[in-house]
Formats: structure tokens, sequence, C-alpha cells
């Protein structure tokens, strides 16, 4: 027999379940089924199946909620961190001006960030007064004079701690430094090595003045020292010109295709233009292109120059095995000279021309390719004389091609690959 559907709740009743709030239950509507009505599937529908169901949404949604919730978290406590850590480099600043023998330093630092920080709290009283500050800062000024030092190729100036005073910025203190030197000053040379007061990640960044002129200077663990020239006499050109022309040297030295070619150039008689003609118009060619490459940059695709390099060394052994004389070697010296001396530029932009005496620099490193290469032809050339001793000197020039021609093949392999 069918069973007598429960009790209906009245229009704007409430009624409570297990575990639910209290909420007003609207009057049904007209059309929908009420209770005991219509679909039975829905008129046996307990109530504890009902608290179930609302159980389930509830758990799932505070699933998710609590995930958004984690998620959330984890990504304040992430982005926290990364903003604690990146105020964790300390940095101090200096201005520095350069006078004729003299150089005075003012100093600006966070006291907090001094491993000598608590020793400065005489009375141990969690504070630094000013009067501690000035009697304790200057009983560590050996040590901070020790890791900021000035000086010159000739003498390293002689440092005095001046004026120490508390900035307006709380924390920070103000102190000047003074470095003396017996002879007039033409280069400086500035070592901060503030880290080793401070922490490994400290920056010290310095404003330069001198002769109306303003250089900045950055600091830190890897890069501690830094040069400045002051171009205020002859000494400071000579010894840019000094300093480009061993660099010359030692990138002619570190290209040995430069070596073959020059040699294999004169290891042969010339019968139509002589010995020097060719190296002659080798350096005319290479000094054109040199000068376009310096001024305009190199034209030539990367990589390019090295593997012609090499390739020049073979051609030229290649014609020495084969050919007894040569009558066109001029013409070769100065094709692959424009090629050395859009590569000779390359090593001069890699190098760094300096802001001021560029045309030393430049005059300088072409004098060092010029005495390179003369020293290169007289060497051949005695060579040349010691094989017409030998029984078979026609071998002893074959060989020695020969011996170009691997290094020339060897360059270019390694070069290319």
């Amino acid at each position: 027999m069918p069973t007598e559907a429960g009790p209906k709740p009245g229009a704007g009743k409430g009624f409570l379940n297990q575990g639910d709030s209290i909420q007003t239950v609207p009057a049904p509507s007209p059309l929908a089924p009420r209770w005991g009505e219509g679909n039975r599937r829905l008129s046996t529908f307990s109530r504890d199946e009902e608290h179930r169901r609302h159980t389930q949404q509830f758990s799932i949604g505070g699933f998710w909620r609590g995930s958004a919730t984690f998620f959330l978290s984890t990504w304040l406590a992430l982005f926290a961190a990364i903003s604690v850590s990146a105020h964790t480099t300390g940095i101090s600043y200096a201005d520095v001006d350069i006078g004729q023998t003299q150089v005075d330093v003012r100093l600006q630092l966070n006291v907090r960030e001094l491993r000598f920080a608590a020793a400065l709290d005489e009375n141990r009283d969690q504070q630094i007064t000013p009067e501690e500050l000035q009697s304790g800062f200057r009983r560590f000024a050996p040590d901070l004079l020790k890791q900021y030092r000035i000086g010159t190729d000739l003498e390293e100036g002689q440092g005095f701690l001046g004026s120490v005073s508390s900035r307006p910025v709380p924390g920070e203190v103000e102190c000047r430094l003074s470095y003396r030197f017996r002879q007039p000053l033409n280069e400086v040379w500035v070592k901060a090595t503030l880290h080793q007061l401070t922490n490994s990640g400290h920056w010290h960044l310095a404003q330069v003045r001198y002769d109306g002129h303003e250089e900045q200077r950055t600091f830190n663990l890897e890069n501690p020292e830094a040069r400045i020239d002051l171009w205020r006499g002859w000494s400071s050109y000579h010894k840019l010109g000094r300093r480009f022309l061993n660099l010359a040297w030692h990138n002619l030295m570190a290209s040995p295709e430069l070596a073959g070619f020059v040699a294999g150039l004169v290891l042969v008689r010339n019968a139509a233009d002589g010995r020097f003609t060719a190296p002659l118009m080798f350096l005319l060619s290479q000094l054109i292109a040199f000068a376009a490459g310096a001024r305009f940059g190199s034209v030539l695709p990367p990589g390019f120059a090295g593997a012609a390099m090499a390739l020049s060394v073979v051609y030229v052994a290649a014609e020495n095995v084969l050919l007894k004389e040569i009558t066109h070697r001029g013409w070769i010296a100065a094709l692959f000279g424009l090629i050395y001396g859009f590569a000779f530029a390359e090593f001069l932009q890699t190098a760094g021309l300096p802001p001021k005496g560029t045309l030393t620099a430049l005059v300088c490193y072409q004098l060092g390719i010029v005495l390179v290469v003369a020293g290169l032809v007289t060497s051949t050339l005695l060579l040349v004389e010691g094989f017409k001793r030998l029984p078979r000197p026609r071998q002893a020039v074959v060989l020695t091609s020969l011996a170009f021609m691997a290094l020339g093949l060897f360059q270019f392999v390694r070069k290319a690959s």
C-alpha cells in the first residue's frame, strides 16, 4: 500500500536539519511539485540524504578554498623571501676628488653593515651615539684605510682619516679620507675591498672628479680595482702607447697565421718585384683596412677573417712548394693584407679604445704590427741564407713550406669548427 506522505511545511515556515544553519525556506511555487506529489524519487528524498549532499558540497568547496589559500600564502611567502634577499646586498657611496698631489674621499657607509658595528656601542645600550661613533670609528681607521687604497704606478698614497659624522639618514655615517702623494698625479688606481668589512655582496659606487671631468666607477668582490688616466702630461700618453704596443705584440703572437704568411712571402725569391715589395704592399693594404675597420667597423662576416688568414698561409705555402720563382706575390700580399687589416681592427675593438689618446693608441698598435712584420722578414731572410749553405736548399724550402701549410690547415680546421 502506498505510504502517506510526510507533513508539508507551510508557506513561509522554516525547518532545521542536523548540522545546517538556520535559514528561511520560501513558499513553494504552485507549479513546482509539492512534497509527496509528482516525481516519486523526490518524494522519497530523506532529510539525511539531503544533509549528506549539502555536506559533500561544502567539503568540496572547502577543499578548493583551502587550496587557493595555501597557494596564495606560498606565493606571498616566496615574494617576501625574494624581497628580503634583494635587500641583503649593501651599497656604499663615495665622492673622489683628485688634485695635483692629493686625493680626497667623502665616504658614506651604513653602520649596521659594518662587522665592527657592535664594538662601536661602548656602553652596550644597543644605541650608538655620535660621540661613540666619533671615538670608535677612529679606532678602526687602520682597517678602513687598508680596505680603501689609492695609489699610482710609482707610489701608494698615505691615507688619513679626517672627520667622522652621522648623516641625516638613520644608521649612516660619513667619513672624510685623504691620500697624499710626493709626486704630481698623472694616473691613479683605486682599490676598494669594503666587502671585507661588510659582506661578500657589498657594492661600492664612486663618483670620480678631476680637472672638470667626472667618471663613475663600481667596485665589488669580482671587480675590486679601477684605473683612472688623468692625461695631465706626456707620461700618460707614453704609458698608453706602450700598452697598445704590447697589445699588438700579444695579439700577433696569439695568431701564428701572420708569422706563417709573412715568412712564406719571402721564403721563395720574387723574380719580378724583389723580396721586400710583397711585405711592403702587405703593410700598406692592411693599414688601409685597419683604418677603415677602426673607424667604421669590420665589413667582414663573423669568423671569415680567421678562416681567410689560415687559408692565406696554405695558399702561399702551396705556391712555394710548386713554384721556384714567383712573379705576382705583391698583389697576393695586398689582397690578403686587407683581410689582415680588418682582423687587426677587430682585435683592437675587442680591447677597447681609450676616451682620450685614441690617435696615440692607433699609431702605437700599428707600430707594433710593423715591428713584428719587420722582425719576421729579417728572420726569414736569415733562414733562407742558411738554406743556401745546405746541399739541397730547395728541399729545405719545400719542407719548411709544408710545415707552414700544415699550420694553416690546422688553424683553418680549428676555427671552422
